[in-house]
């Protein structure tokens, strides 16, 4: 086709309203533990003993269950980078800090945001090592999301 029988098509701007439910299935227990009493769990292979943080119903590696255990949402970055933008829920707390953050007992890492409560934050505040811990947003306004919880300094 020309360009110039491009033209000829008609155009037009129209919103999209969509409702759509989200389930979490086997991992409900995870989100309901984060909502409604601000604790992070992980699941544990019954089998090879790897432990998922996020966690997951079966084992990748060896297709097993996986079960609950405790653990206590404070960790190590292994990655990191400042965002001084953004469109998280966190965008009033900028900037913000996103990084892979491994929890103690667990061997996997998590991509989420380290809130940070300094303007003047570098690099070098948040290398690989650097501790932190797992912080709610208050209850009322938990929804059972990844959201619900971020990470600051473990100072």
């Amino acid at each position: 086709m020309s360009s110039e029988e491009n033209e000829d098509f008609l155009e037009y701007y129209d919103e999209l309203l969509m409702h759509y439910m989200y389930s979490v299935g086997e991992l409900t227990k995870f989100f309901k533990n984060v909502k409604e009493n601000g604790k992070l769990i992980a699941a544990k292979c019954v089998k090879c003993n790897f432990v998922y943080f996020p966690p997951r119903a079966d084992c990748h590696k060896c297709y097993e269950k996986t079960e609950w255990i405790n653990i206590s949402g404070k960790g190590e970055i292994t990655s990191a980078t400042i965002c001084s933008f953004g469109v998280s829920k966190f965008t009033d707390k900028l900037p913000i800090v996103i990084a892979f953050i491994k929890l103690d007992g667990t061997d996997m890492a998590i991509r989420h945001t380290i809130v940070i409560d300094d303007e003047d934050i570098t690099i070098d505040k948040v290398k690989r090592g650097t501790r932190v811990k797992v912080q709610y947003i208050p209850k009322e306004k938990r929804e059972g999301k990844v959201t619900d919880f971020y990470f600051v300094l473990d100072k």
